[in-house]
């Protein structure tokens, strides 16, 4: 019997990292909070592997709990596919610590890579609860269903898991090319963050790492806390990417408050500071001197990620850009 050959067309854009309208943070999807629960993704060869038109694939996923899993796939035309479930694979309940691919051998059907050349990111996320999370239908019985809002949909997931314990991971790979590459050394204050790029985990600060010429997408978390960083690689250079996760008090006004004035244009965005949801545009949140990281999220426009010096009361006004899909 013939096994039915499903074509992977990752459409990207040959080496830099430019999916349409979206900025990574607007991509990637990371955990609000620490998590017992986790889950691993990676595919046939490790990330940042080339494949070319014709190779097979396949892509694998490993949770420490039983849980419930949806593994996204986001192409750089700015479409979203849902990998997991599927129309032959289509409970999305996995058992704890045991490793499930994608294509399932039970089931007659392959990947294969297909062109044009540029970056792939696949996205898993798991929950212990099935209500946690809004489960993707495939009411048209497609093979592996497409959303429609494609990176409005990401942006609204991720509206849906702040606060929740939630476990992320991320793999990509490049199709047809091997990118250029750059030193990156990760720095943090205080010491010692877990570092994940890409949404993935690479170890904790301070750090060094080669990473793809283009734009890429840093997590510093410390203890309870974390600061994103987007930066831009360029290929055979060094730089660094540094955070400031706590911030300590100045003495002479450690016991001082200011108000902080948040307006942005559209209103109604959720207003998040140093990773915590602190209110909704237009809003007034108080906070004591030093430096925080503001990250402001609406459904349907681009994410904004900034950090702002408190030492006195002030305003702030955002202009959100319009996503298109």
């Amino acid at each position: 019997m013939k096994r039915l050959v499903l074509v992977f067309v990752f459409l990207a854009t040959l080496g830099i990292l430019i999916f349409a309208d979206a900025s990574v943070q607007d991509i990637i999807i990371t955990p609000t909070q620490p998590s017992t629960l986790t889950i691993k993704v990676w595919t046939d060869r490790s990330a940042g592997s080339t494949y070319y038109p014709g190779d097979s694939i396949h892509v694998y996923f490993k949770t420490s709990q039983d849980a419930y899993v949806t593994i996204y796939d986001y192409t750089t035309s700015g479409q979203l596919k849902v990998i997991f479930p599927n129309f032959f694979q289509r409970d999305n309940f996995v058992r704890g610590g045991v490793t499930y691919v994608i294509p399932n051998p039970n089931y007659n059907y392959n990947f294969t890579i297909a062109g044009p050349n540029g970056r792939e990111i696949i996205e898993a996320i798991a929950s212990t609860n099935p209500n946690v999370l809004s489960k993707p239908s495939n009411s048209g019985n497609q093979l592996f269903q497409e959303i429609p809002e494609g990176l409005g949909y990401l942006q609204k997931l991720k509206l849906e898991i702040v606060g929740k314990p939630v476990a992320v991971d991320t793999t990509y790979f490049y199709v047809g090319y091997v990118p250029s590459v750059g030193t990156v050394h990760f720095d943090s204050q205080p010491q010692g963050a877990k570092l994940y790029v890409d949404g993935m985990y690479e170890g904790v600060t301070p750090l060094d790492l080669q990473l793809a010429e283009g734009s890429h997408l840093g997590v510093f978390w410390y203890g309870q806390m974390n600061v994103s960083k987007v930066f831009n690689v360029v290929a055979n250079t060094y730089q660094v990417v540094s955070a400031i996760i706590a911030q300590p008090q100045q003495p002479y006004l450690q016991n001082q408050t200011f108000t902080i004035n948040f307006n942005t244009t559209p209103s109604g965005a959720m207003i998040f500071v140093n990773g915590k949801m602190l209110g909704i545009s237009s809003c007034r949140i108080d906070l004591s001197s030093g430096v925080y990281q503001i990250t402001i999220v609406k459904p349907d426009y681009s994410t904004i990620v900034t950090e702002i010096n408190v030492n006195y009361s002030q305003t702030f006004n955002f202009s959100l850009k319009r996503l298109n899909f």
